[in-house]
């Protein structure tokens, strides 16, 4: 895998005379110069808006390493890549600058490009530099899940409190409201089915008469009609 990245690289050294090539080790820093100088048709009158630092390898895209915006009347602009970030720094005008970055590693070895934007024209490549870095790639970094913490589990809690309560509150009404009405039902089915039992005199008397009985009253009120006969 190393020696087809060199032999790349070595490819593109060959094919741009121009190119400068850099060989560093793994850790070590470089400095890559990148200036209107080497761009084609160069004019010190031209106008330009920023500058894209671009890097190539063999077996990736097109990487963008840092932007340079300089605009009259503002700030200059300069955003390296999350990759990049804490590693790179940048001297000099937009024109006219050096990109120095530290903590080399192999997977900073490829083909660098510093490609300028020009008013009217576009974009236009006016730098370029082959790096090679000597070393053993880094393990990458092994992913540790994220701890888990009371945070996580507080909107749970809240929930099941929450619910909690609401079954309390419902068991509350239930035993204060219905209830008591549930037992004045019962109660009250409870008395209807007791006077239900209970016979009426009317159809006593009804049935004894039928039966050819008499009630007890009428019996002693005509023995005492014949005694005094």
């Amino acid at each position: 895998m190393r020696i087809l990245s060199c032999f790349t690289l070595l490819l593109f050294l060959s094919a741009n005379a121009d190119n400068n090539a850099v060989w560093r080790a793994s850790g070590e820093n470089v400095t890559l110069r990148c200036s209107v100088a080497g761009c084609p048709n160069s004019n010190s009158n031209n106008e330009y808006e920023g500058m894209y630092l671009y890097l190539n390898q063999y077996h990736e895209e097109q990487k963008e390493v840092q932007y340079y915006h300089s605009s009259r009347g503002t700030p200059d602009n300069i955003t390296p890549r999350e990759r990049y970030k804490d590693r790179i720094q940048t001297n000099g005008s937009l024109k006219d600058h050096t990109i120095t970055i530290s903590r080399l590693t192999v997977h900073d070895s490829g083909f660098y490009r510093c490609v300028f934007i020009h008013f009217p024209h576009g974009r236009v490549t006016c730098s370029e530099h082959t790096l090679f870095i000597k070393g053993v790639a880094p393990c990458p970094p092994a992913e540790v899940p994220p701890a888990r913490t009371c945070k996580n589990h507080l909107p749970l809690v809240l929930i099941i409190c929450a619910a909690g309560t609401v079954c309390t509150i419902a068991t509350i009404i239930f035993i204060l409201l219905i209830v008591p009405r549930v037992r004045r039902w019962v109660c009250s089915r409870r008395r209807a089915r007791r006077v239900e039992r209970v016979p009426n005199n009317e159809y006593v008397y009804e049935v004894m008469t039928a039966r050819g009985l008499r009630p007890a009253l009428e019996q002693s009120s005509s023995s005492t009609y014949t005694v005094q006969e």
